[in-house]
């Protein structure tokens, strides 16, 4: 009896830790293209963009919105990229926009992000980061006072909420 329940414990214990040795998340060859709507990001205030992942890491983005355009580049910090894990990346992204009140601004920002990779070819991405904003033109009625004082530069905090699927 005693050697039975070695026998079982032993089993019990080494299927435990093949287990625990496995990891979380599958890995994947990644589809190369994906087509996402984008509150913020390279699609200004809400958008379309089409990327293209170039290298494992490395993706160039190009979006399109109501009122402007923007391009970006992307690098995924950790390869292998997982499915169904969030994979943290970086970037530079700019877009070129006109504002609904008048007045025309270029925005470029460093994205600090996390993609959600699932399953079923979508995913989820998140960023923030520093961006550096250049007024071309004043909102609103333009007066001679205030169109002396364009182009102002502003730094402030942009970024970009992304639904992707990826094909």
């Amino acid at each position: 009896m005693k050697k039975f329940i070695c026998t079982v414990l032993l089993i019990t214990l080494s299927s435990n830790i093949s287990l625990a040795e496995k990891p979380p998340c599958v890995t994947f060859t990644p589809r190369y293209n994906s087509i996402s709507i984008n509150a913020l990001g390279t699609g200004t205030y809400v958008g379309f963009s089409y990327e293209r992942l170039i290298r494992q890491r490395l993706s160039l983005e190009v979006g399109f919105g109501i009122l402007g355009v923007g391009a970006g580049a992307t690098i995924y910090m950790f390869k292998p990229i997982y499915l169904g894990g969030f994979v943290p990346y970086i970037g530079v992204k700019t877009t070129f926009n006109s504002r609904l009140s008048g007045g025309e601004r270029n925005i470029t920002y460093l994205p600090i992000g996390l993609t959600y990779f699932t399953r079923n070819r979508m995913a989820f991405g998140l960023d923030v980061g520093p961006s550096y904003q250049t007024n071309y033109s004043p909102n609103g009625k333009v007066t001679a006072e205030h169109a002396s004082k364009f182009p102002k530069a502003v730094f402030s905090i942009y970024g970009n909420f992304k639904i992707s699927y990826r094909f």
